[in-house]
């Protein structure tokens, strides 16, 4: 089947001919103008909307299309403008032309018409229709979509069909040929514009095919896909063609990582039914209304002033929803509609279990369980709910909002559905959060509102205010408005939107919050008894990322898996193992590093004697007590976090990192904000962090009576200005006790200090506020300093719960614990006892005797053949053919295991000063150096290391060959580290995991940098400052640096891949260039970034597509 038959013979016949279809009008391609109007649509549609002032504009011009033709003029310029056509017609469903009022677009469900003028809206679809680009006769830039959609005259998207039975499909073909059509036209532009059009007037008329359209789809009717602002990737481009830095590869795989398939209810129906309901939620006339109202609109940054919000800056971002949430959203909006279509049917829903435990084949005993159990629970019975389960980081706040504008437009027998909607939320951080999401999505002011207290709430109760938000902790003052007779709730209806509901349903307040929801219902309960009047259900919506047993049971579905004895189930979720695949959230799990206290300080006797019966919540108060509040291992943490965030955290995302600090009780975070503070200003006085001397360390907690306010410790500063000012702030740090570990999201959190015990729920809501994504940041980081690491296991089993994704182990003290029983042996050993403390003399004196060294390495030489010769005597004598190690090979061996230990250990673990002994390091490596000169072959001929150091260990130049079989270490399995002579390339290390790929890998990279030094060192000014280090500040020698390397991009033409690993890696090649300048005086920090490799990912991945 061609592309065409597909076209012309189903999908246009779905689109436009069927009764049954979307009821499309069919144009012809001659129809569309080259400003992508129909003009006989929009006259049309103008004509019979506004009637009156057409006739009255008809007697200015000569003729209709002469009319017709001044009005596409005006509403292309206007449309210019706007962001997309949704935008515009959302603000322009009436415009003043030539002082009269036309009508642009009718809405539906209006209260003197209802839909009537809503169908009169004109909806046509053209095929093959061509859209040129030309400039003085010449085309510059064609495409010819195999679809293209209008609304009364206005294009607002289109279509590329594949054919399956070409080989061609959507996700391949299809996505393709949108991604490069796009490209093609940013690459003539670039050509076009030259740099000349800097009021973007040439791009707004190029581009509007694809910038200013609602969404772009593929569909090969098997697999529908759609792509919004696809104007995101302009800027990229654009530099790529101005810099020849494009690459193909990289761009197709940036752009199909947004170009998602659209979800269906269920995937196992036939490819024309998953077909026509994707279009049907795509292209229905009800859902482009919905795009125009609703799923489209400008995020804007706002400060508050006086208590109202208002706009920080004039130009907004483009929001529009993920294919997974508007899926969720409709997916609410469609339950809804059934539950108001069966409302009198009091056993609907046990009776639509019933029949689906009969399909699915359950014994007539178990249905009869199923179905008493299920009566037995509250759900849909008194109050309907759903429970959505959304991944953190996914959006949630958005969700809400566009359901809550649907919800109180939703209107039935001309009558508003939902009296009232109450947004429910349980922190400050999420009510602002929410409250700025209905301010961007354009909602009346008069409809929306934040109730504070008890009075303001009765206000909105019983005002017009539909949309209300409250806080979880002002529900004392809802439950007295409920009661209040002012209020005229017995005739209401209202939804309920509860953001992170398994808070709301755990402990105290979920008692409070189900007791007023009973009590709402019982209101409607005995109106109903007394008047006989017509019972009103109420709406529970519950978002969250974890849902409890409980959550699950009070407001889940009825699972009808494979496993029927798994009953509950959420109305709709999106979990974080689908989030992080498909990469709209980073996986917190990748870099979870078990930092023990016990490493940087002695542990005292704790003495902690727990009582026979006691539950972990007291033994865990114990423990907070004994260990958590413990002064000297606060001031020891504290030193740790202090220079791990000066070294690492706030050089990430191109030095914008921030972190975030989470303690187990009030008195400790106190004692931790104070030490850190202290701590940190005394690095700061040196002068070589000065960059980082506006980074705010805040703490934040619910205050207490037994101590001191936290405003107080944040110099007089509200907590929203607390967290208002962390965002703003380029680095930072936050402390913690459990607030913000819920709802709260910077997405430049890029590392969480987890200095107490979380588990299950917790668990993961308190991981997941490093997890979200932002330009430059590939990577996240959790520190766990709880007692034994015990966060370890608790947040592995809470993963594999919630979201199935196991976490790796690494056990650090037991690797430290090798390290020791390696070193006694390398101590022990006949070469070290005969020569190391002549050898440590001669280092210590700087001595010149030369016949010293030269007698030892001919030590070293006699005793490797003894050693080679021994093993092939033994061999000779002996039966056994299995093949074994020389003592020469075995020793190599105990050295490359011992270096690969301490490097991975290093920065993770405090490690006793003689295991990292340069002199010894130094000593044998002499005998690596010899046992290579001897060029003996066989499978270990490889395996040499060689080490650059002054006052600590090294790093390795050549890579240790691994057979690739994991080693046991203290009952542990973990692979050995590859050192480095530079520091970023224990980055490149983790790029590939055969040995064989990454070794080519690393000597590259290796290559690409000692190119670059070469060249840094031929730049004078930067060559003198650093020779003269003691006249500049650290900041001033990193400008330097910076400025260089940019040079040395621009002037070699770097690729893509490589510009962008230099300008994410600037801090460590830094440090890597300046000891490559001072070997002698400046310390290696061996892996400082060893498990921040995520970087390098971005760089294996173009590395394998540009071979």
């Amino acid at each position: 089947m061609k592309e065409l038959d597909l076209q012309g013979d189903y999908v246009i016949n779905f689109l436009c001919r069927r009764e049954d279809g979307l009821q499309y009008r069919e144009v012809k391609n001659t129809q569309v103008n080259r400003d992508l109007f129909i003009p006989s649509d929009l006259e049309e549609f103008v004509s019979s909307a506004s009637p009156k002032e057409w006739k009255r504009l008809l007697k200015k011009y000569d003729s209709s299309r002469n009319l017709t033709n001044a009005l596409i003029a005006e509403l292309k310029e206007r449309l210019m403008e706007a962001t997309n056509v949704a935008i515009f017609l959302n603000n322009n469903r009436t415009i003043t032309f030539e002082g009269e009022s036309l009508r642009l677009f009718f809405v539906s469900g209006t209260e003197l018409k209802g839909d009537e003028e809503f169908e009169k809206n004109i909806f046509s679809a053209v095929e093959e229709m061509p859209y040129l680009y030309k400039i003085d006769g010449e085309t510059q830039f064609s495409i010819r979509p195999d679809i293209s959609f209008f609304l009364n005259g206005f294009f607002f998207g289109y279509a590329e069909l594949k054919s399956n039975f070409n080989n061609q499909s959507a996700r391949v073909n299809g996505r393709k040929k949108v991604a490069y059509d796009y490209m093609e036209a940013v690459h003539a532009y670039t050509r076009l514009a030259d740099n000349n059009d800097t009021k973007q007037t040439l791009r707004r008329q190029m581009f509007r095919i694809f910038e200013k359209a609602i969404f772009l789809t593929s569909t090969d009717i098997n697999e529908t896909y759609i792509i919004r602002n696809i104007a995101n990737y302009f800027d990229e481009l654009k530099k790529g063609f101005q810099d020849g830095t494009l690459t193909m590869n990289w761009y197709e795989e940036e752009i199909l990582k947004t170009f998602k398939p659209y979800p269906v209810n269920n995937p196992e129906t036939n490819a024309r039914g998953r077909f026509e309901e994707t279009m049907r939620a795509l292209y229905g006339k009800e859902e482009i209304q919905k795009e125009i109202l609703y799923y489209n609109f400008l995020q804007y940054e706002y400060i508050r002033k006086k208590g109202k919000l208002e706009r920080k800056t004039k130009t907004g971002r483009l929001i529009a929803p993920r294919p997974k949430q508007k899926f969720g959203t409709d997916k609410i909006l469609h339950r809804i509609d059934e539950f108001l279509e069966h409302e009198k049917d009091s056993d609907y829903f046990i009776q639509k279990l019933r029949k689906e435990l009969e399909r699915i084949g359950a014994n007539p005993e178990f249905i009869e369980k199923v179905v008493a159990e299920r009566d037995a629970y509250s759900n849909n019975k008194n109050i309907y709910s759903l429970l959505m389960q959304y991944a953190a980081g996914f959006g949630k706040s958005n969700i809400i909002g566009w359901t809550a504008l649907q919800l109180k437009d939703m209107r039935q027998n001309n009558q508003w559905v939902f009296d009232k909607i109450l947004i429910v939320v349980d922190r400050l951080q999420l009510r602002a959060q929410l409250d700025e999401t209905m301010h961007n999505m354009n909602i009346n002011l008069g409809m929306f509102i934040e109730a504070t207290n008890k009075e303001t709430l009765i206000k909105a109760l019983t005002g017009n205010t539909r949309i209300i938000v409250v806080n979880i902790h002002k529900f004392n003052e809802l439950q007295g408005a409920l009661t209040d007779k002012q209020n005229q709730l017995d005739t209401m209806r209202v939804a309920f939107l509860i953001d992170e509901i398994h808070r709301s349903n755990t402990g105290e307040g979920h008692e409070e919050m189900i007791s007023i929801f009973e009590e709402l219902q019982d209101i409607f309960d005995k109106e109903v008894t007394k008047n006989k009047k017509t019972k009103h259900k109420n709406l529970i919506i519950g978002f969250t990322a974890t849902p409890s047993e409980k959550v699950l049971a009070r407001f889940g579905e009825y699972y009808s898996g494979s496993n029927i004895n798994q009953l509950w189930k959420p109305f709709d979720a999106y979990t974080m193992r689908e989030a992080i695949n498909d990469g709209y959230i980073l996986d917190p799990t990748q870099h979870i590093i078990p930092v023990p206290a016990k490493m940087y300080y002695e542990i005292p006797e704790l003495n902690l004697k727990y009582t026979s019966g006691d539950d972990e919540e007291t033994r865990y108060r114990l423990r907070k007590e004994k260990i958590y509040g413990n002064h000297e291992r606060i001031n020891a943490i504290s030193r740790f976090v202090v220079n791990r965030l000066l070294s690492l955290v706030y050089g990430k995302i191109r030095g914008t990192g921030k972190a975030m600090l989470a303690v187990s009780s009030i008195p400790v975070a106190i004692e931790y904000c104070q030490t850190i503070r202290q701590m940190m200003d005394e690095k700061l006085l040196t002068g070589k962090y000065e960059s980082y001397n506006n980074a705010p360390v805040s703490i934040v907690y619910s205050d207490n009576q037994n101590y001191q306010s936290c405003k107080s410790l944040n110099n007089n500063t509200s907590e929203e200005d607390v967290i208002k000012n962390f965002k703003l702030a380029k680095n930072g740090l936050i402390i913690v006790v459990d607030k913000l570990q819920t709802g709260f999201d910077e997405p430049k959190l890029h590392t969480l200090f987890l200095d107490k015990e979380v588990r299950n729920i917790n668990a993961i809501q308190t991981i997941s506020r490093v997890n979200r994504i932002c330009k430059y940041k590939t990577e996240c980081h959790i520190i766990d300093l709880s007692h034994n690491n015990i966060n370890i296991k608790n947040i592995q089993d809470a993963f594999i719960k919630f979201s199935n994704l196991v976490i790796s182990d690494f056990d650090p003290l037991a690797n430290r614990n090798q390290l020791e029983k390696d070193f006694k042996r390398l101590t022990a050993h006949l070469l070290f006892k005969r020569w190391f403390a002549s050898y440590k003399e001669y280092q210590e004196n700087n001595s010149q005797n030369t016949d010293f060294i030269l007698e030892m390495e001919q030590d070293f030489r006699r005793w490797i053949k003894e050693a080679i010769k021994r093993k092939q005597q033994e061999d000779e004598l002996s039966d056994n053919t299995k093949d074994t190690d020389n003592d020469a090979i075995k020793l190599k061996k105990q050295i490359n295991e011992y270096i690969s230990l301490l490097s991975l250990l290093n920065g993770i673990i405090e490690i006793n000063k003689k295991l990292t002994n340069t002199i010894f390091i130094d000593f044998w490596q002499r005998y690596q150096n010899i046992y290579n000169t001897l060029n003996y072959t066989g499978k270990d001929s490889e395996i040499d290391i060689i080490v650059s150091y002054d006052n600590e260990l090294g790093l390795i130049l050549k890579p240790i060959e691994e057979s690739g079989e994991s080693e046991e270490i203290e009952g542990k399995k973990g692979k050995r580290k590859k050192k480095y002579t530079y520091n970023i390339l224990a980055f490149i290390e983790s790029l590939n995991e055969h040995e064989a790929e990454k070794e080519k890998i690393i000597l590259e990279w290796k290559e690409k940098i000692d190119n670059l030094f070469v060249f840094l060192e031929s730049v004078g000014d930067l060559i003198a400052k650093m020779n003269s280090s003691e006249l500049f500040d650290r900041e001033q020698l990193y400008t330097e640096f910076k400025k260089a390397v940019k040079k040395y991009i621009r002037i070699h033409k770097t690729e893509t891949f490589e510009k962008t690993f230099y300008e994410d890696n600037l801090e460590q090649l830094f440090e890597d260039f300046d000891n490559h300048l001072h070997p002698k005086t400046q310390i290696v920090n061996m892996l400082k970034y060893y498990e921040s490799g995520l970087t390098t990912n971005m760089v294996a991945d173009n590395h394998c597509t540009n071979e």
